[in-house]
């Protein structure tokens, strides 16, 4: 563990000054080696306080007549001396405790040399003297480090390389970019920093989501996932749960069923307050237009929070489906895998959580539209068939459906799902998915000639 200060004191001036000192600086957030905080039965005394000698930014040193005469004092004043000659910097901060400068120079000219604080102007103004110097408009790193101690973690010392790790990875956080494909990323609490305490907070929580977004695409969590796990995932972290609830929209954008009424524990009443809000002022996703609901009206929640509507907020299957699969802003990416994979996952049982509603909303949503088929592999038999082939020249040979089982088992270990390749591909050929693609062709068709009709 790294520490802000080492305290250099002898034994008798502990009641009256030494005690109070290190548990006003311990009030306020500064970590301090002191043996009566550092020192556990059975510890060497001679190797701890050499650890805290080694692993303190500074060392105070409360000068003193007791100070002056004890054999101990002087060695821990040897090594920070020595710190000071190696590091070539300021270390020892001196405190004169009832002692005048003619004493503090005839034990030690250097130490007389430097400026100190003297104890008699009372332990407040020693306090915010050392407060000031020890963190000056709070050191950024010193912020970060004692962030995450409070966690329960165990960051290196601020003079690790580390950190210099964390800081880039704050600057891609503070400007991410969808090019990157990293998910499970959030904003900074900070946006604008111009403070030491602002830019510590955006380096603490850089570091905390460069763990969890690892794990998080690592155990590729998205719109297939169980909500379970992701909210084992969720409280797993720490401050993972606290950001999330900060940042509600981009959790839906990862995961957006999360929202749905039964998986949503821990997030009821965010979720509750965007579905009350205005449907324009909160959605994310799209610009309101008459192609947007089933009806041409208005929608009747914002989109980022249709599922949890009990109309699923009138908005039309094919936004749905587009949604909960590939929607993202600018900066933050919600799925890798495609609108065929997407097709596949609701053909499967492991999508069985979803309730009917939902899922015949998606699945239709998707046969609706012709997006899935440009995800297939171009080289592959059914691929070619149902692009070259018009609706009255296409026939589902052996070969074709061979074809599709391929590209479905291809899509299955994608997703991870475990199911027969041939019981999907029977599926997809009950729910007339082709014949949904063709006719979708033919309305294209229809729609370009009467607009070129109109010119």
């Amino acid at each position: 563990m790294q520490y802000d200060v080492f305290i250099c004191h002898a034994s008798e001036d502990k009641d009256d000054f030494v005690r109070p000192l290190a548990k006003l600086l311990d009030q306020q957030h500064i970590d301090v080696w002191y043996d009566e905080f550092s020192l556990k039965v059975g510890d060497s005394l001679s190797q701890k306080i050499d650890e805290g000698l080694l692993k303190s930014r500074f060392g105070i040193v409360v000068l003193s007549n007791n100070f002056f005469s004890k054999p101990w004092t002087k060695r821990e004043l040897s090594g920070l001396v020595t710190r000071e000659m190696l590091e070539q910097r300021p270390v020892i901060l001196p405190i004169w405790h009832r002692v005048t400068f003619e004493e503090v120079a005839s034990f030690s000219l250097p130490l007389a040399d430097k400026k100190a604080i003297v104890s008699s102007k009372g332990i407040n103004a020693v306090i915010r003297e050392l407060t000031e110097k020890i963190n000056p408009d709070y050191s950024p790193l010193v912020v970060a480090r004692d962030f995450l101690d409070n966690l329960g973690l165990t960051p290196p010392p601020v003079t690790d390389e580390w950190w210099l790790d964390m800081i880039e990875h704050k600057e891609f956080l503070k400007y991410p970019d969808t090019n990157s494909g990293q998910r499970w990323i959030f904003p900074l609490p900070y946006p604008d920093e111009d403070r030491g305490y602002q830019r510590g907070m955006n380096i603490a929580n850089a570091s905390l989501q460069l763990d969890w977004s690892f794990e998080g695409q690592e155990l590729d969590i998205g719109p297939t996932t169980h909500p379970d796990i992701i909210h084992s995932y969720l409280r797993r972290w720490p401050g993972l749960m606290e950001c999330a609830r900060q940042h509600p929209s981009t959790l839906i954008l990862y995961a957006p069923q999360l929202t749905i009424p039964g998986y949503d524990s821990g997030f009821e009443d965010i979720f509750d307050e965007i579905l009350e809000s205005d449907p324009k002022e909160a959605s994310i996703f799209y610009s309101f237009s008459e192609l947007s609901t089933v009806d041409n009206a208005l929608p009747l929640c914002a989109d980022l929070i249709a599922l949890r509507h009990p109309d699923l907020g009138n908005y039309t299957n094919e936004e749905h489906a587009y949604r909960y699969f590939n929607a993202h802003d600018t900066r933050y990416m919600r799925f890798y895998g495609s609108n065929f994979e997407g097709l596949v996952w609701l053909l499967t049982d492991d999508c069985a959580w979803l309730p009917e509603k939902i899922h015949k909303a998606l699945l239709n949503g998707l046969v609706k539209r012709d997006v899935w088929v440009n995800d297939l592999d171009h080289q592959n038999i059914f691929f070619e068939a149902i692009f070259m082939y018009a609706i009255d020249e296409f026939e589902m040979t052996p070969e074709i459906e061979q074809g599709l089982t391929e590209l479905i088992a291809k899509a299955l270990d994608n997703l991870s799902v475990s199911e027969n390749p041939g019981t999907i591909t029977k599926r997809f050929l009950d729910e007339n998915i082709i014949a949904s693609y063709f006719n979708y062709q033919l309305e294209l068709d229809r729609y370009r000639k009467s607009r070129k009709g109109q010119k």
